[in-house]
């Protein structure tokens, strides 16, 4: 889960660039994006961690063995869920203890047993293994949406 500790690191490195937006691109500031991939990935983890392994439910999901092979998510074709949008005031301060979190649920991550799995409201039950390629191909949609907004 090397690949997360260094996504991490690149949403970190965006962290000058919070009030900036490109409308074109998105309707959301840099930050916004930043908040919402910390989110995101602290909850998948969090949830994988709570798991109980006897609970889990294999079934065919399209759209997550879509995305797994394409390792990308398509632009603007899903809103956010509540428990994972920004609040209404996005700063450095709310940011950056996020990315502390991240990196210490990151930690725990790679600790986990590999039964371990969370719920996604898209993909249905994800088992660690592909959990961790999503939060990964997850945080790079994002990145590439920061990345295409600073004109990077």
């Amino acid at each position: 889960m090397s690949t997360l500790l260094t996504l991490l690191s690149e949403l970190e490195s965006k962290l000058p660039f919070i009030e900036q937006k490109k409308e074109a691109v998105s309707q959301a500031s840099v930050g916004w994006h930043l908040e919402h991939s910390l989110l995101a990935m602290v909850k998948m983890i969090s949830a994988t961690e709570h798991s109980n392994p006897a609970d889990y439910k294999w079934k065919f999901n399209f759209k997550r063995s879509l995305v797994l092979l394409q390792r990308k998510i398509p632009r603007g074709r899903a809103k956010a869920p509540a428990a994972v949008k920004p609040g209404d005031t996005i700063s450095a301060g709310t940011i950056i203890p996020l990315l502390e979190k991240a990196k210490q649920k990151t930690e725990l991550f790679e600790k986990l047993n590999s039964n371990k799995y969370f719920t996604h409201p898209v993909f249905g039950d994800v088992k660690l293994k592909q959990a961790g390629r999503i939060i990964a191909i997850h945080t790079a949609h994002h990145l590439a949406i920061i990345n295409d907004i600073l004109g990077a």
